[in-house]
């Protein structure tokens, strides 16, 4: 383990922001929660609370969390991936409340005082639906003006909540502020600049930046037409005014889906390029995997049909093409076939998971290098 440098000196937080809720989502990765939630308890002015959903994980996410809160667990590998992350953890034991279920939660008028809320669901609802556990909670039992919605295998940046808090108090029209994303296993490259465009004909969207030098970018706020998942920083009442995510994508693009219901109704989303987040990628069921391609290609097609129905023709030979093609150059044909099925249950109005848990996990293992969070 990198020994952090006993002359690092980073002051513990003395104010919270009382507005914003931070909202995290574990499934089976209690080891990268941690270290979100550890970045979240150490930025310069923290979130009210940190809410951590539980998506039915099998590997005792939830109790190891508590060991961590507690100070009885400390992880080997917290990281320290450039000089402007490298930090102590947060003094422990730390204060939480534990929900079993989302009705426990739910329950009551008034919401706990800790600065950590973990709350089991008890099943995998997928990315949608977890999060809309947290969203439920916050939005009825926090109320906060801001919730910040972030993948399990992100870190934030020190002073990313506040430069995002500046962005969004700048214009009351925005309803998402997305972060600089850079790649955690190389902090010099982006994976984007908060999200991108998107272009229905193509059937596809972009990711500004995407590859580009992370230290190259505008102090400018970039206006978006989609915010990329792993971090949303989303306007309470901009909730309010087109509910809470659709939970029938299970996983990808329910977010693209929401960012289009916002925009068509006249809200703005931006990128704040100045507040960074570290993300890791694939660590829900892996990048650039089979399962991924199957989600991936299925739900562009529900998310194209369902708003830009007159552009849905095109869209879908393009679709076919770019999905197919280089499998089949590169005889992925497993990957192919996974493909193959996203089209077959598109057109059989097969939404929502559609894959058992173990299915889910294997992939995941499968495709990662370097499988981390997962193990106990």
């Amino acid at each position: 383990m990198h020994t952090i440098p006993e002359t690092l000196s980073i002051p513990t937080p003395t104010a919270t922001s009382p507005g914003v809720v931070a909202i995290v989502l574990n499934w089976n990765g209690w080891l990268d929660t941690i270290e979100c939630v550890e970045s979240l308890l150490r930025s310069a002015l923290p979130p009210k609370q940190v809410v951590v959903v539980d998506n039915g994980s099998v590997d005792d996410s939830i109790d190891r969390i508590c060991e961590w809160a507690d100070g009885l667990l400390v992880p080997e590998h917290l990281s320290e991936i450039t000089g402007g992350w490298s930090y102590r953890p947060a003094p422990k034991p730390l204060a939480y409340s534990r929900f079993a279920s989302p009705a426990e939660a739910f329950d009551g008028t008034g919401a706990p005082e800790t600065p950590l809320v973990l709350i089991s669901v008890g099943e995998n609802l997928g990315y949608a639906g977890g999060n809309n556990v947290g969203l439920h909670y916050a939005l009825t039992r926090v109320r906060p003006e801001y919730v910040w919605i972030l993948n399990n295998d992100t870190i934030v940046e020190r002073h990313a909540l506040e430069r995002k808090l500046l962005v969004a108090e700048s214009d009351e029209q925005i309803a998402i502020v997305g972060a600089k994303l850079l790649r955690y296993q190389d902090p010099s490259k982006m994976q984007a600049l908060g999200g991108g465009e998107v272009f229905p004909a193509l059937g596809m969207d972009s990711q500004i930046g995407a590859g580009l030098d992370g230290s190259l970018a505008s102090t400018i706020p970039i206006e978006l037409e989609h915010v990329i998942g792993a971090s949303l920083f989303v306007r309470a009442v901009a909730i309010e005014s087109v509910g809470l995510m659709d939970e029938s994508y299970f996983l990808y693009r329910e977010e693209t889906d929401w960012c289009l219901k916002l925009r068509r109704i006249g809200w703005k989303l931006v990128c704040c390029p100045v507040a960074e987040v570290w993300h890791k990628q694939g660590a829900s069921i892996g990048y650039k995997s089979a399962l991924h391609d199957y989600y991936s290609v299925r739900n562009m097609l529900f998310l194209l049909y369902k708003h830009h129905p007159r552009q849905f023709l095109p869209a879908f030979f393009m679709i076919a093409f770019r999905s197919t093609a280089a499998k089949i150059a590169r005889f992925q044909f497993r990957r192919l076939w996974f493909v193959l099925k996203a089209f077959g249950d598109f057109f059989a109005g097969v939404r929502g998971r559609t894959h058992s848990e173990q299915e889910l996990l294997a992939n995941r293992e499968a495709s990662r290098p370097l499988p981390r969070s997962s193990r106990v």
